[in-house]
């Protein structure tokens, strides 16, 4: 039997009408992220972790029924140390199709910033991509956490602060924030959108991108990967985003998702579906990813994927007949005015 939730509300519309969708243990969470039988060490640590994280065993899967929002709970964000546990590098797309269906909403505006923030910059592939065209170099700040894509972000030019965004010192106002795959790894979600909206001026412009929520859950419930906290710990829908304005101020003026390829999503269902099996101690992918170190691992693990895809040929002629499985979940806000400000300008004009 599923526990009952340990939070009485919503962390985004605060409604109070939430079912619980399934549980994750600390051990299962560890073994998604790094397999015991190809380091234990390392998956111990994780484990460990990860239970001091959400101080319990167990980690349950909400959905809240007026938004839609799916979340973790324990609602935490994994810290450094489950960062540095969990993945031996990180990596960034040198493009995603978030970058240029914003770029195409930039000039659709004519936008011509001073000052412009991006949260979680990584290497700056968007940024390259803005700079000097709708915001000179000096006008952009990166807000990023690792050292090594700190100082790629300093040699081009841009400031960079390595801090919360929730309590980094900045001044002035930015007149677009940008941020890309970053909020479904965060945690407490009323301060975040209080800061972004603080940090914006009046009729900034807020741009998120976000894991789209029907292609998680197609493929959790087609064998395909888990999205596992406490690295991504709430799912957002357009519903959820919608609720966000009657207390910050910020109104949503588009959300859409990302087009379908199905060649992309083969591809990613390949890999994805392996590694979900390689979870599972005993199975043949487990042992092909346990050999991983081996000189030989990589085509062995690509042996096993490949030989694995043709059980996965009814799940692509499914996706191929659904809607709106676009890897990801796109949305423009805009910054409104105080309203007792606002109510004092409409006066001095009357």
């Amino acid at each position: 039997m599923l526990a009952r939730s340990h939070l009485a509300r919503c962390p985004v519309c605060s409604s109070e009408r939430i079912d619980t969708r399934t549980e994750v243990t600390c051990r299962e969470s560890a073994q998604h992220f790094v397999l015991r039988e190809e380091n234990r060490g390392r998956n111990k640590a994780l484990e460990s972790h990860i239970r001091t994280l959400w101080g319990d065993d167990h980690c349950y899967l909400r959905l809240c029924m007026d938004c839609g929002f799916r979340f973790a709970d324990p609602f935490v964000a994994g810290d450094m140390t489950f960062y540095n546990l969990a993945y031996d590098r990180t990596r960034y797309p040198t493009d995603k199709w978030e970058y240029q269906r914003t770029i195409e909403e930039l000039a659709e505006e004519s936008f011509q910033a001073q000052r412009v923030l991006e949260i979680g910059s990584g290497f700056g592939h968007f940024l390259d991509k803005i700079a000097g065209t709708y915001v000179p170099i000096s006008g952009i700040t990166a807000l990023e956490f690792d050292d090594r894509s700190a100082g790629i972000l300093r040699g081009n030019g841009y400031e960079v602060i390595q801090d919360d965004i929730r309590s980094a010192t900045i001044n002035g106002k930015f007149d677009a924030i940008f941020m890309f795959q970053v909020l479904e790894h965060m945690d407490r979600i009323d301060g975040l959108i209080d800061r972004l909206s603080f940090l914006l001026r009046d009729g900034g412009l807020l741009f998120i991108a976000v894991p789209n929520p029907r292609r998680i859950h197609f493929n959790e419930d087609n064998g395909s990967l888990l999205d596992m906290p406490p690295n991504h710990i709430g799912l957002w829908s357009e519903h959820a985003f919608g609720s966000i304005h009657s207390r910050h101020r910020l109104r949503l003026d588009k959300c859409e998702v990302e087009p379908f390829n199905l060649k992309d999503f083969i591809k990613q269902d390949i890999a994805w579906s392996y590694l979900r099996k390689s979870h599972e101690s005993g199975t043949v992918a487990n042992w092909s990813q346990s050999l991983m170190k081996a000189s030989y691992g990589k085509s062995l693990r690509a042996l096993v994927a490949c030989m694995n895809a043709p059980t996965r040929i009814r799940f692509w002629r499914k996706a191929a007949t659904d809607k709106d499985l676009g890897g990801s979940l796109w949305a423009r806000f805009t910054r409104l005015p105080d309203t007792k400000h606002q109510l004092g300008r409409d006066q001095a004009r009357e």
